[in-house]
């Protein structure tokens, strides 16, 4: 054998080496990158602002530019999901007057019913002024009024909500803490493919949403003495509203919380009090 001929054979080898090193580090980039998209789609940051406009985030997949909320999947205890923000709701939002006031739901832009899957409102009314009630409704495949309520919400306080649902039961954490929960059953929840709103100003007949001695709405299901009669949108704010398309941890929503309000206003003005900083969630002492 010559020598020309001895000499290509590392010059081969070192070239599958290359070859080889290059291929698996492809490989390796590749997986990175579907793992990202993959986390991407399932903690998805909705809204990283503070306002208090109406916002519909449309899910249609057609669109590029829209924030997609892909229902749970492959989850083993069934449909999962969590919806996470900070609210603030003024004082202004009781109005004296009975019944409710949008904060955000999903389901279509005109009206929470029939599809709320969830839905977060406040009352417009309460107490002497102090402590309003957070209702939250969540569809269920057999009826689509399903209250958990969450009683002794602050006024012109910031505080954080996480929706979870997990194990066929929406649970309702306030400042990190469960507050209510709601089992659902004998059916399973239902998740539609409508618009995300935010703050959406509507308003729903009272003859139509409240059973009373004088009205009965059996046909949309609210049960006798209860009322779900909407006076447009709580005056307040919302912000850095997160989509988990899974059950989020208990670790995960304290992180959440721990990010505290955004500072970057959106449109829209606020007074904002030395607490609206990124921090103050963790610094707080009462």
């Amino acid at each position: 054998m010559d020598t020309g001929t001895q000499d290509i054979f590392p010059q081969i080898f070192i070239a599958l080496v290359i070859a080889a090193v290059i291929f698996f580090l492809y490989m390796f980039v590749e997986k990175l990158y579907t793992s990202y998209l993959k986390y991407d789609s399932v903690r998805v940051e909705v809204y990283p602002f503070t306002g208090n406009q109406t916002k519909s985030f449309e899910q249609n997949p057609n669109n590029n530019n829209n924030i997609m909320l892909y229902t749970s999947e492959d989850q083993l205890t069934g449909i999962e999901f969590t919806y996470t923000s900070f609210i603030y709701i003024s004082d202004e939002t009781d109005t004296g007057v009975e019944g409710w006031r949008t904060i955000f739901y999903k389901g279509y832009e005109s009206s929470p019913f029939p599809l709320c899957g969830p839905g977060v409102f406040v009352s417009s009314a309460s107490p002497t002024n102090s402590a309003p009630t957070l209702r939250v409704i969540m569809n269920t495949y057999d009826k689509w009024f399903n209250p958990i309520d969450v009683k002794q919400i602050p006024f012109n306080k910031w505080f954080h909500l996480a929706l979870v649902l997990r194990k066929n039961t929406m649970e309702v954490y306030v400042n990190g803490n469960l507050a209510s929960k709601h089992s659902f059953n004998g059916t399973l929840p239902y998740q539609n493919y409508q618009s995300l709103n935010l703050f959406p100003n509507i308003t729903t007949k009272v003859s139509d949403f409240k059973n009373d001695s004088a009205n009965t709405v059996e046909k949309y299901g609210i049960p006798p003495g209860e009322n779900f009669v909407i006076h447009g949108k709580a005056t307040g704010y919302i912000s850095n509203v997160m989509y988990y398309r899974y059950a989020a941890s208990y670790s995960e929503i304290q992180a959440d919380m721990a990010r505290g309000p955004s500072s970057q206003m959106d449109i829209g003005s606020m007074d904002q009090p030395p607490y609206l900083i990124d921090t103050w969630w963790t610094q707080i002492k009462n």
